[in-house]
């Protein structure tokens, strides 16, 4: 059994091939749908059967990793049709084309123009899961693909509970909408989990609208808008982050979480880039000064943030080492009993609207404090320190001021503070 991929060649895009081969008799050559762009061929190692490194085709780890997710599968499925006794060219072929999902409807709505809304979705999901979003240049991230699956799930829950068996993009109107957000709205969600949904979906409309899917110009009209609500979330100050270093801590778990929440309330690194770091450290010196040097996961935009004292007395106790890498949800979990031994508990006041309607959660401080806070504080921190905040955004990576500023949690008097700094009131 021989599972091997070949390159044909394009006018404007190659098709990698799948050849695979039994013995003399067995032989099925398909298209995995996989592409590169025309001129790329000389990447293409015809003898490992992958793009080659280096090279300049920016989604090559993914269309590679695809690639041998196809060869595992596939030896799988011929494996299980042996085992069975039931080899042959055509049983064969079928279980290449299960695991291509050639068979499925969903994965040739590019041929065949379907405007099925969860069909043309889920195609959309797995084709820039492997190959260049046309609005980003590049494959969907694991975090996008998330909530890109998230608004997916919400709207085949939708279509359930009103109980359409088949939802066309024609069928979009302002109807719909609201009732979209209603179905919300009873099931308990938040404004901006709702919101969240409706701008994938929106997406989804406009790229299948490109493509010509369909011609339904709803989604371009006023109403069709994405809810969003500012949520204050907490961060913590200079103080709190000082006694959380300062706390006791009796096992090696909660000291490994402690440090890595204050290196990115220190950095400002989103959790997904900066558990990639540690497992990983890189560090450059320029002038004398220590940078940690990374590619943002989420915007590919590579980043040197300078290293505080802060981190410099972190790695001083580890012996120059960082924290090891800890999934989030470990991190998630301890962060908010250190906090508590570190005595942040004032009551804290998060308002949100759930369901339609604004609730406020009364908590302690501490029970409110995740990953999330870390980078938080860190965007608070400096603007309360005076730095400038497009200079702050090239660490964080926030793409515009105006996200920047319903990010960060800086009070009124705060903000009127650094305003009072420009020129024009001097």
């Amino acid at each position: 059994m021989k599972v091997n991929f070949k390159l044909r060649k394009g006018k404007k895009t190659n098709t990698i091939l799948i050849d695979f081969r039994l013995g003399r008799d067995v032989r099925v050559r398909r298209s995995t749908g996989v592409e590169i762009k025309s001129g790329s061929e000389k990447y293409w190692d015809a003898k490992k059967c992958k793009i080659k490194i280096p090279n300049d085709i920016t989604n090559f780890l993914s269309i590679n990793e695809q690639l041998r997710t196809y060869e595992g599968e596939i030896e799988e499925a011929i494996i299980k049709l042996k085992s069975d006794g039931r080899v042959s060219s055509k049983t064969c072929e079928k279980a290449i084309k299960q695991v291509l999902k050639i068979d499925n409807p969903t994965a040739l709505i590019k041929k065949n123009k379907s405007n099925i809304v969860l069909d043309y979705f889920d195609w959309y999901l797995g084709y820039y899961k492997i190959n260049n979003s046309s609005y980003t240049k590049k494959p969907l991230t694991r975090g996008t693909l998330k909530t890109y699956n998230n608004s997916r799930n919400y709207l085949k829950r939708y279509l359930e509970y009103k109980k359409i068996n088949t939802f066309y993009f024609e069928d979009i109107d302002q109807n719909f909408y609201n009732d979209f957000i209603n179905f919300g709205y009873k099931n308990n969600y938040t404004i901006n989990y709702i919101g969240t949904t409706i701008q994938k979906l929106k997406t989804i409309i406009a790229h299948a609208c490109e493509e010509n899917v369909h011609t339904n110009k709803e989604f371009k009209k006023r109403y069709f808008a994405k809810l969003e609500e500012d949520i204050n979330h907490p961060y913590l100050n200079e103080q709190e982050l000082e006694a959380i270093t300062n706390v006791e801590l009796n096992n090696t778990l909660e000291n490994n979480v402690r440090d890595i929440f204050l290196i990115g309330a220190n950095t400002g690194l989103r959790v997904g880039d900066l558990v990639s770091f540690l497992k990983t450290p890189k560090l450059i010196q320029m002038e004398g000064k220590k940078f940690i040097n990374l590619k943002q996961i989420k915007t590919g935009k590579e980043v040197l943030i300078p290293i505080n004292s802060k981190i410099q007395n972190i790695l001083k106790k580890r012996d120059g080492k960082f924290p090891p890498a800890i999934h989030q949800n470990i991190i998630n979990k301890l962060i908010k009993s250190i906090a508590r031994k570190a005595e942040i508990k004032e009551k804290f006041a998060v308002e949100k609207t759930i369901s339609g309607k604004k609730t406020k959660q009364i908590k302690p401080k501490c029970e409110f404090i995740s990953t999330h806070t870390a980078r938080r504080s860190f965007c608070t921190n400096t603007y309360n320190a005076g730095m400038a905040p497009h200079n702050i955004m090239v660490m964080s990576g926030h793409k515009s001021e105006k996200v920047f500023y319903n990010y960060i949690k800086a009070s009124l008097k705060s903000k009127a503070l650094q305003v009072s700094e420009h020129s024009f009131f001097n």
